[in-house]
């Protein structure tokens, strides 16, 4: 979110509402520290708390959906491209029946990593390290966005929209947010995930009213309005909308889509969430709980959308950018009187607020999954041999959130600046073709092996990862990264609906490879039978792939 729409809506800011926001920012930085105060295991570093309420534990899982990308880029989408924008919020809802279908087995496993998940079909170092790598392969890209956009809306809200500055944010905001995940691990974040999901709800509920009472009430007037606010009024409501027709531009939209169902229920920071629930009961529950507040958030999004579209227009809300994620802040100042009003002024810093509560618990909750795959499952279980002493592990894990994090830092201001948005269909793609087809086939499979983890995990992401970088998302298009440069043959900007196919496919042949080469494995048949018993036994598995015992697992 850069350019000119961001100066447009931040102009005028007065001091006082920088200040809040400046407050607010430290003050919630200082409870995620302080909430985390009695942590005592790497377990609760990497997870947080296991006896959490239905109720936190669902704002705390509607908190990790809720990122910049689901508020800044839904609006944007709707307000641009109308029906197929609210395809996209869709699909975003829909990921959580993908993670209810994933939630019982994952809580009964008593894992904490995607390593010790995949460890249940095929035991040994090669699936841990494997799933370390697809962990950093999404974590990674999603991290860098994320700490974009905290850059951006935070220059913003100072009334810069420079290069320097958004640097100079992006650099302030992710050492505060590193450094809180260095001293808070996984409890504190939890804190900070149901605090960000309410502010936001409750900031979302506040446009909304506006919206209505700008258009007293006639929802037909509102999305009349906004067809002749779009760039194409006839097809506003069309599938195809602003985004095009022709066979491809829509194989790769319907792309994007499976990306979205598959990688947001499988991204690392929401495991991170259903890892921590207490048994399979609350997981359920407190997974329809996160599912009515990300669909009332995606109802909001849907509708501030139409409203961005009527009251402020398509050609504004690009104003010379190659994408329109500041059509939400443009509202927020819209709907409430401009920059002359102080409502105006305090709505929009009040969305900056929301905004920085996404990032600081989506930024969170990403390093502590990367840090929990470097730590747990490359060095405490492959490198110590799981030798390694508790506090050592803890250590092992607050230096890896550190490396993590200014790797992540030195990227985002490397990137910033640079069209570097296909960097969260990226990270969604890339899970929705790892995580996502290794977890149903380790559920729902009893022939799933070493071999087809090993094919799945590292085909899906090599496929993933060299699509894109030969497609439009990267160069041969004005909105690429390198849009001077055109090495781009691969016509598609996202992969998904050839890469998501292909690692089903790799994991299906891998396994049958596996077994023809290698014979039957008793070690396998029996973690076979041991997944298969928890699927329909309900019994836990924390005693099996090397996942340490833990009582809080042990509920039927």
């Amino acid at each position: 979110m850069t350019g000119g729409t961001l100066q447009a809506a931040a102009s005028g800011s007065p001091n006082h509402v920088l200040i809040g926001f400046m407050l607010f920012m430290m003050l919630t930085l200082f409870l995620t520290v302080f909430s985390s105060l009695d942590e005592h295991s790497a377990r609760e570093f990497y997870i947080g708390d296991r006896t959490l309420p239905t109720w936190r534990s669902g704002l705390a899982l509607a908190g990790s959906f809720a990122s910049t990308s689901l508020l800044l880029t839904v609006t944007g989408v709707v307000a641009t491209a109308g029906f197929d924008g609210v395809t996209t919020a869709g699909s975003i809802f829909l990921a959580l029946g993908v993670l209810l279908l994933l939630a019982r087995p994952i809580q009964l496993s008593g894992a904490c990593t995607l390593g010790e998940l995949l460890s249940l079909r095929a035991s040994g170092t090669a699936p841990r390290i494997a799933a370390a790598v697809a962990t950093l392969a999404v974590a990674g890209p999603f991290l860098i966005v994320q700490l974009m956009a905290a850059g951006s809306i935070s220059a913003s809200l100072l009334g810069f929209t420079g290069i320097g500055v958004q640097k100079l944010c992006t650099v302030l905001i992710g050492c505060l947010v590193v450094t809180c995940g260095v001293l808070s691990g996984a409890k504190g974040l939890t804190s900070v995930q149901v605090l960000a999901v309410t502010v936001i709800g409750t900031a979302m509920f506040v446009l909304c009213a506006y919206a209505v009472r700008a258009f007293h009430g006639d929802v037909d007037a509102l999305i009349s309005a906004a067809s002749e606010g779009s760039s194409q009024p006839g097809r506003y409501l069309s599938p195809g909308g602003t985004i095009g027709v022709g066979s491809s531009t829509r194989l790769d939209f319907a792309g994007g889509q499976l990306a979205l169902v598959l990688g947001s229920a499988c991204m690392p920071h929401v495991l991170s969430r259903v890892y921590a629930m207490k048994d399979p009961a609350t997981a359920r529950r407190s997974i329809r709980y996160a599912a009515g507040v990300v669909a009332f958030l995606c109802v909001a999004l849907i509708l501030l959308g139409f409203t961005a579209s009527a009251r402020i227009g398509t050609r504004e809300i690009f104003s010379g950018q190659a994408h329109a994620d500041g059509a939400l802040m443009l509202l927020a100042r819209n709907l409430t009187g401009g920059t002359a009003n102080g409502l105006g002024n305090l709505m929009f810093a009040t969305v900056a607020c929301a905004l920085f509560l996404c990032v600081l618990s989506v930024v969170g909750g990403t390093t502590l999954a990367a840090a929990s795959a470097l730590a747990r499952d490359s060095y405490h279980y492959v490198a110590r041999h799981r030798q390694s002493d508790p506090s050592d592990e803890i250590k092992t894990a607050r230096l890896a959130v550190a490396l993590f994090g200014a790797v992540g830092i030195a990227l985002a201001v490397i990137a910033q600046g640079h069209s570097a948005g296909f960097l969260a269909q990226l990270a969604t793609t890339t899970a929705a073709s790892t995580a996502a087809p290794a977890l149903l086939y380790t559920f729902y499979w009893n022939r799933f092996n070493r071999t087809g983890v090993l094919w799945t995990i590292y085909g899906g992401t090599a496929l993933t990862i060299g699509l894109y970088l030969f497609s439009s998302a990267v160069s041969g298009s004005p909105t690429a990264l390198f849009p001077a440069a055109d090495f781009a043959w691969f016509g598609p900007s996202n992969p998904a609906t050839i890469s998501v196919p292909a690692a089903f496919l790799l994991g299906w042949a891998g396994s049958l490879v596996g077994r023809r080469r290698d014979g039957p494995d008793p070690a396998q048949n029996e973690d076979a039978l041991a997944v298969d018993a928890l699927l329909v036994t309900g019994r836990p598995l924390a005693s099996r792939a090397g996942i340490p015992k833990d009582p809080s697992t042990h509920t039927r």
